[in-house]
């Protein structure tokens, strides 16, 4: 974690990283000594971050008509790209893009596109993304996230799009896995 105080001197930027991805906080405190309290801040933000459960994944991959067969894989696939933090943002290393949202999806090829397409035509999809803004895929209704996240799935032959599972789920036995268990769902 890291902390850096602003221009004003009443605001801090905190910084962390939560395993997979960077977040920032800014907190506003009155005196030097409520340092320690904008500590305790940064950590409970930490562990209030914006997340899904496995169930509402499920769910939602259910209402997208996604089969139970395929389910262990797409939660495999969440936890590795977002540990299920709806809101990530991953700015992949300098380059000009960024991965957003619960399925990590690559502002690059599948949003922020100016004819993005909302059907299910594979070439065009592959040509042109997905219709949806990149803020879109950060807010708490993921709908909009798993229907473009599973048109990327059927239109590019299977996850090998999402390198979290490509190194993390691929040929992996997942069912003695309890993170990605949803039969309790």
């Amino acid at each position: 974690m890291k902390v850096y105080q602003q221009k004003n001197a009443r605001i801090y930027s905190v910084q962390f990283y939560n395993g997979y991805h960077n977040y920032n906080r800014l907190f506003e405190i009155t005196m030097e000594a409520d340092y320690i309290l904008l500590i305790a801040m940064a950590a409970i933000s930490c562990t209030l971050a914006a997340k899904k459960d496995r169930c509402d994944v499920v769910h939602a991959l259910r209402d997208k008509g996604v089969p139970y067969s395929d389910m262990r894989n797409w939660l495999c696939l969440v936890k590795h790209e977002s540990n299920f933090h709806y809101d990530a943002v991953n700015d992949n290393g300098g380059d000009r893009w960024s991965d957003y949202g619960i399925f990590q999806l690559n502002s690059k090829y599948f949003c922020d596109q100016p004819d993005g397409i909302t059907g299910t035509n594979c070439k065009k999809l592959r040509q042109k993304g997905c219709s949806d803004t990149c803020a879109s895929f950060k807010d708490s209704d993921i709908s909009n996230d798993v229907y473009c996240a599973v048109r990327i799935k059927n239109c590019y032959g299977g996850y090998s799009a999402w390198y979290g599972w490509v190194n993390r789920c691929n040929g992996r036995d997942l069912v003695g896995n309890s993170d990605y268990d949803y039969e309790d769902c």
